[in-house]
């Protein structure tokens, strides 16, 4: 039995996404799951709009498919993206719920300590902070 789709409601995390994407923050898998709860489509929405097999869909998004150029092409296609080599420094996880929070109390923690021991400044702390642009999470529920 197929399991509906997820669709993105939330219109800043949606904006996130699409920025993510076209910064080339996906690995394919990612980027395949991303595309599709953007648009509210199914993994075999993918496969019949795209003309490719459900089974190299789940491939791609498992991470065990080596696809093809002419695959990837298609699936960037349809997130009106290209295929491109990006650097290694940008990269944007997914997360789930409970991961980012412990991540957040673990870097909150962090941060008191050094505060607590004048190893940085409250201002120091709020630099570092702004800092941080490919340190992004976004929590996707229920992907196939």
């Amino acid at each position: 039995m197929a399991k509906s789709a997820l669709r993105i409601h939330d219109r800043s995390q949606a904006e996130g996404l699409c920025c993510a994407l076209e910064r080339g923050a996906f690995a394919p898998a990612e980027a395949s799951r991303v595309i599709r709860a953007l648009q509210g489509l199914s993994q075999q929405d993918v496969a019949d709009r795209l003309g490719l097999s459900l089974k190299v869909i789940r491939a791609i998004e498992s991470g065990r498919a080596n696809p093809g150029l002419a695959s990837l092409e298609k699936l960037a296609a349809a997130a009106d993206l290209r295929v491109a080599f990006v650097g290694r420094s940008r990269h944007a996880e997914l997360m789930d719920a409970g991961d980012r929070i412990e991540e957040e109390r673990r870097r909150r923690h962090a941060d008191a300590d050094a505060l607590a021991s004048g190893r940085h400044s409250v201002r120091s702390l709020h630099e570092r902070n702004a800092l941080r642009v490919d340190d992004v999470a976004f929590e996707l529920r229920g992907l196939e």
